[in-house]
């Protein structure tokens, strides 16, 4: 699997995540935005990483 492809699956999961998390607090759609964002970023941050490594 390529990075760009569990970057989607890891953004899609977060997104699902953060709209149930944001259920319970009744904020169902930012949830999911932060959740979304969240992730990205940590995406972000982990090939960043990557790319000084290599």
């Amino acid at each position: 699997m390529s990075r760009a492809v569990g970057s989607s699956v890891l953004s899609l999961l977060g997104g699902i995540v953060g709209l149930f998390l944001g259920a319970f607090l009744n904020q169902p759609m930012e949830g999911a935005i932060v959740g979304t964002l969240v992730v990205g970023i940590g995406c972000i941050v982990y090939a960043v990483d990557q790319q000084e490594r290599d």
